[in-house]
């Protein structure tokens, strides 16, 4: 019974015991005497880390095999602080000589350790932190000899520990094949190292003589290439042991040398103006200068790794900037990208592969070295394509420049502006012909020191273009008078610019007689009315800005604005030629009435306008009479018929408060139109506290703040509902109404304060396509509100009734929302409807044929009579409230009321009673009969928003 168990205990500790024992084992290289020819490489090893650097070989021999971790092909560690052991088993032929080959540069300390079992075959040293001549065979690298080996499997342990990054790259080969790969690795450093040099050579002397920058910067890139090449073959190792910090300086300053001058001549060859990356530049620039010599000075554990990521930075920089020269289509730009292509791999992928990211392929450090040196080669090659392309293209530029100045000596003898050189002091050195004609003459003196230019342009204005020579860096220009060699003047442009090496001045002389008389004529134009060859409106209005800004030299004191009446009759009859003939006959006349100091100017067609200097305002008063009485007594005749005109006066005193031109002529306006509606011919003087001017002014204000309306939306569209009297309602049945909200205090304003200036000024066109255009869109915008509405009743102008452009707009509003016509009811009051029965009878047909209805509002206002109701295609009559206002007490009105109503149910309309404000007066309408009835007992006017969709349902879900 106990056996079977302890066979079972034993198994499971060889289970247990096994794995570990296996997993202990060192990698094992096997060598035949073959083999040793070419360096084989170590491909499996063992690696353990010693933070402490404290671990001895044997310490380290006994943990490896259970705490080190298996490393397959080259151990790359990147940067690290702490000590690195390595452990592998060789198995090679006996007696041997190896040598162990460290396929990496700058690695600071290294022990190697040889066992044959446990007995140790004693270490060896090396690294770069020793002389070169103490690092093992002289070989670029490290290449180490092993003592001689016995037969069987010995063990190699590698320490290492480097402030640079630490890869290991492990061969081992015969010392017969170590010799010769000696011999020929600094044969291959040799050439690689001497080509570089005679190419930095070569560009450095071709910059000396051209004196082209690109040279310079690829002659250094290859300079510190080749001493970055030396600093990794040991070169200075070899041939300087005496300078120990030899190798360390050609490895920092190259370094920053191949980083600075590379990216300087990428951006000089493509010619790329750096703008916001020339601060990119200028710190990777310091940061590598300032690394790489901190490095000599401090012998700092992260140097490596910052000098390591400004190499990274810089590629990238490169990089970008190649890319930056191929989008721009700089050329050569695709050339360079691909020559460079080599190098900036080797700054992309050396950072990386030294940080332990990237592993390395095989053979990368053999292609390290020549890769710089292919490129630098190919760089050379497009290098000197394109500075063949630049001889050429001076070649030609010195071509071009003979060839422009032959044409400026042909410019400069057929030049229709005089060119001339003269001495400082004015004497003339040479002249073409067309100065001499300037001056009068067909040929110049042979003797050009007698003429001076001081004594053409005088010599104070000669004195004044010197300072400004000297001011204004070479270069100073004038229109000035010149006097030819008769001593007559004529206007001239003159430029001139210094020539400060030549100790000359240049000059051009340009006429400008021809454009100084053009240009007093266009002045005369443009301060004159064309028609009548008086002031015009500008120059009126800058008279009156001099002489309210204090600023003229003649004061006026009183502005008159003269209105003609009657004079579109002669237009219309006549024609405008003898409009024109009118105005031309009335000015010369106006003229001669005006005193000398006086100023007459046309400011509008039929308006004009007066500056007068007078000493207070009866003496201007009596002035405008004239004038007045002067129109008053004017006859125009035109083909035999005699015209006469009446003129309507407006006099502002120009120190009543009038602080600008706008102002003044506004005020002016305001008198001289209310003179017209006070009777015409006659003189207004402006009164501010005058009652009819304010209100004239109060209503021109109104037009200003209707026309913001419109544009801005100040109007906010109202509804007051209508109640059915004889029957249930069918729907929602109201009238829209309007509202200003004054944009200042946000109150709102009722029609009646605007109305009569709209209608005075022609506005209310404007407004009844304001409230249909946004009627139709507010009831589109609402759906479930349009399908219950009955009906909606809207008011139009006279203006708009009689317009067909109007009625196309009304059209067009419902097609476009896709509202049912017969829904809208148009309003229009009795005078209007009225006033041109037959054309109003005609528009309201159309208006009825369109399927919409018509209303006539306030029946009975006016003197109409019932027998005009029957040539009128109406749908409704409301009734005026003046007959509706307390009509359960006044049987009169009661009688009218009903009368009205009989009416109306002849003719087939409905009826509609406004202002009801009782319920006796409601009862009294529906006893007599009427249809509907409005006003503010059936409800108030209210915002149309408050009917929108979303209110009412919102309403509806609070109920």
């Amino acid at each position: 019974m106990l056996r079977p168990l302890r066979s079972l205990m034993t198994l499971l500790c060889l289970v247990c015991v096994l794995p570990a024992w296996a997993g202990g084992a060192l990698p094992l290289l096997k060598l035949e005497a073959g083999d040793l020819d070419e360096p084989v490489s170590i491909e499996r090893s063992l690696l353990l880390e010693d933070p402490s650097a404290q671990l001895t070989a044997s310490e380290v021999l006994q943990r490896i095999a259970t705490q080190g971790r298996e490393v397959e092909g080259t151990p790359r560690i990147g940067y690290s602080r702490s000590a690195w052991w390595l452990a592998t088993q060789v198995q090679a032929p006996a007696a041997e000589r190896l040598q162990l080959i460290i396929g990496q540069t700058f690695l600071d300390d290294l022990e190697i350790w040889l066992y044959d079992g446990e007995r140790p075959l004693g270490p060896l040293y090396s690294g770069s932190s020793r002389a070169f001549g103490e690092r093992g065979e002289p070989y670029p690298h490290f290449l180490l000899n092993l003592p001689r080996l016995d037969a069987g499997v010995h063990t190699l342990l590698l320490r290492v520990q480097s402030h640079s990054a630490i890869n290991l790259p492990l061969q081992l080969v015969g010392a017969e094949q170590g010799q010769q790969l000696i011999a020929h690795s600094w044969l291959r450093s040799g050439l690689l190292i001497g080509a570089l040099l005679a190419l930095a050579l070569f560009y450095l002397i071709r910059y000396s003589t051209l004196r082209e920058w690109p040279l310079a910067c690829f002659g250094l890139t290859s300079l510190s290439t080749a001493l970055y090449n030396a600093s990794i073959y040991n070169l200075a190792g070899l041939l300087w042991p005496q300078w120990p910090m030899l190798p360390k300086l050609l490895v920092n300053l190259p370094t920053a040398g191949m980083m600075i001058f590379s990216s300087l001549f990428i951006a000089s060859a493509l010619g790329l103006r750096l703008k916001r990356l020339r601060w990119l530049r200028d710190a990777l620039f310091a940061a590598s200068l300032l690394v790489s010599v901190g490095g000599l000075l401090v012998d700092h554990p992260r140097a490596y790794e910052v000098l390591n990521l400004l190499i990274l930075a810089t590629g990238l920089y490169q990089l970008l900037l190649l890319f930056i020269g191929v989008r721009q289509r700089r050329p050569y730009a695709p050339g360079y990208l691909l020559c460079w292509s080599a190098a900036l791999t080797l700054m992309l992928l050396v950072p990386l592969g030294r940080a332990g990211l990237v592993p390395l392929p095989a053979g990368f450090y053999a292609m390290y070295a020549y890769l710089p040196a292919l490129s630098m080669l190919l760089f050379g090659a497009l290098l000197d394509k394109q500075l063949e392309r630049v001889r050429r293209v001076l070649l030609s530029s010195q071509a071009q420049a003979i060839d422009n100045l032959e044409q400026y000596q042909a410019l400069f003898r057929h030049s229709g502006e005089g060119i001339f050189r003269c001495r400082r002091d004015g004497r003339l050195l040479e002249a073409n012909p067309s100065l001499a004609r300037l001056l009068g003459r067909e040929a110049l003196p042979a003797n050009l020191d007698a003429l001076a230019l001081p004594s053409l342009v005088s010599e104070t204005q000669w004195h004044e273009l010197l300072s400004q020579l000297d001011v204004r860096s070479g270069t100073a220009s004038c229109e000035c008078q010149l006097y030819d060699l008769e001593q007559r003047p004529r206007w001239v442009y003159l430029s001139l610019h210094l020539r400060p090496h030549q100790d000359c001045i240049e000059g051009i002389v340009v006429d400008l007689s021809e454009r100084r008389a053009l240009e007093e004529r266009l002045q005369q134009l443009a301060a004159h009315d064309a028609l009548t060859g008086l002031l015009n409106r500008r120059e009126l209005e800058r008279l009156l800005a001099e002489t309210l800004g204090g600023t003229a030299k003649r004061r006026f004191s009183h502005l008159l604005l003269l209105g003609l009446d009657r004079f579109k009759q002669v237009n219309d009859l006549c024609g405008h030629s003898a409009g024109d003939q009118l105005l031309r006959q009335l000015a010369s006349q106006l003229l001669h009435q005006l005193p000398r100091h006086a100023e007459l100017a046309r400011v509008g067609g039929d308006e004009f306008a007066v500056l007068l200097r007078e000493v207070d305002d009866e003496a201007a008063l009596e002035q405008a009479e004239q004038l007045r009485r002067g129109v008053e007594q004017f006859v125009f005749t035109w083909q035999g018929r005699p015209f006469r005109l009446h003129a309507s006066i407006g006099m502002l005193a120009l120190g009543s408060g009038v602080s600008d031109w706008e102002t003044a002529l506004n005020w002016a306006t305001s008198a001289s139109q209310l003179a017209k509606h006070q009777g015409r011919n006659r003189v207004q003087q402006f009164n501010p506290a005058d009652g009819a001017l304010l209100e004239h002014q109060r209503q021109l204000q109104w037009i200003t703040r209707l026309r913001e309306a419109t544009e801005r939306g100040h109007f906010e569209l109202f509804f007051q509902p209508v109640q059915a009297l004889q029957q249930a309602s069918s729907g929602l049945h109201y009238e829209v109404l309007l509202r200003y909200r004054d944009p200042h205090n946000g109150d709102w304003i009722s029609p009646a304060q605007f109305l009569d200036a709209a209608a005075r000024y022609d506005f209310l066109g404007a407004i009844d396509r304001w409230v249909i255009q946004h009627l139709c869109a507010w009831l589109a915008a609402n759906p479930r509100h349009l399908a219950q509405l009955a009906q909606v009743n809207v008011n139009l102008s006279a203006s708009s009734l009689l317009d067909s452009g109007f009625h196309r707009l009304l059209q067009d509003e419902l097609q476009r929302h896709g509202l049912p016509p017969s829904k809208l009811c148009i309003e229009v009051t009795e005078m209007v409807a009225l006033g041109e029965l037959g054309v109003s009878a005609q528009w309201i047909e159309q208006l009825r044929g369109k399927g919409l209805k018509v209303a006539l509002d306030d029946f009975g206002s006016g003197f109409a009579s019932y027998a005009y109701l029957r040539h009128l295609p109406l749908d409704i009559l409301k009734i005026d409230g003046s007959f509706i206002s307390g009509i359960e007490r006044d049987p009169i009105n009661q009688a009218m009321v009903g009368s009205m109503r009989q009416i109306a149910g002849q003719l087939g309309l409905l009826t509609v009673a406004e202002f009801v404000e009782t319920q006796a007066s409601l009862d009294c309408l529906r006893r007599l009969g009427i249809d509907y009835a409005q006003g503010y007992f059936v409800g108030r006017p209210q915002p149309l928003h408050l009917l929108a969709d979303d209110v009412r349902h919102h309403d509806t879900q609070d109920a």
